[in-house]
């Protein structure tokens, strides 16, 4: 799935209602720097939870609108509020023609993402995403991916063999890489094709309307 609006509009949308003359290229590029900053690699490595993970999100919309001085009252929890809304996300046209053929094929589907609880409503009011069988997200398992907690919480959960499971992610570092470790199967769904010359040790797919 994806935000719609993008990040960028939505945060100059509900950040103009309390700071003037927002420049969107602006607020993007502080996003992108304070996001890749607290949701880096490297702090995958500490444990999280629900109430760490909005601190988090507190801190990015504070480093997105440092001018404003109660960026993490009410400004924060609109965000927070439009990003909780299945409205507020779009899903793939391919995904639910995959849905259709993994399901009547006898596969279960879950859903899995460096996320909160959040997560789960936007799941349960999707009408194509709510066919999965189980939702996973870090605040929930204790880990955000690439941290080997992330996928061998989830193996432990569904109490399968790890071989069992296989992985559609759309990065290499943060997806496909964390659970061939796990001894899962990883799928890297290339949409932009920037791996289509390479050779690469895992399967590749431009779309979903590759599987099965």
């Amino acid at each position: 799935m994806y935000p719609q609006p993008g990040i960028a509009e939505a945060y100059v949308e509900i950040g103009s209602r309390y700071i003037e003359d927002l420049s969107t290229e602006e607020v993007l590029a502080r996003f992108k720097t304070v996001f890749a900053s607290i949701f880096s690699a490297e702090n995958a490595s500490q444990p999280v939870t629900e109430a760490s993970t909005v601190d988090a999100w507190r801190r990015v919309v504070q480093g997105t609108f440092p001018e404003y001085d109660d960026v993490g009252g009410e400004l924060f929890q609109q965000l927070w509020d439009h990003f909780a809304a299945s409205s507020s996300w779009g899903v793939y046209e391919d995904v639910a023609g995959c849905f259709d053929r993994v399901l009547a094929a006898g596969y279960q589907i879950g859903i899995a993402s460096n996320f909160d609880s959040r997560l789960e409503k936007i799941v349960e009011n999707d009408p194509v995403l709510s066919q999965a069988h189980h939702v996973f997200h870090s605040a929930q398992l204790g880990w955000n991916k690439p941290a080997s907690g992330f996928c061998d919480g989830i193996t432990n959960r569904l109490g399968v063999a790890a071989s069992n499971i296989v992985l559609i992610g759309d990065r290499i570092d943060n997806d496909i890489q964390p659970a061939l470790a796990a001894g899962w199967q990883g799928i890297w769904l290339d949409r932009d094709e920037v791996g289509s010359a390479e050779s690469l040790p895992f399967q590749r797919i431009s779309g979903l309307g590759e599987l099965l």
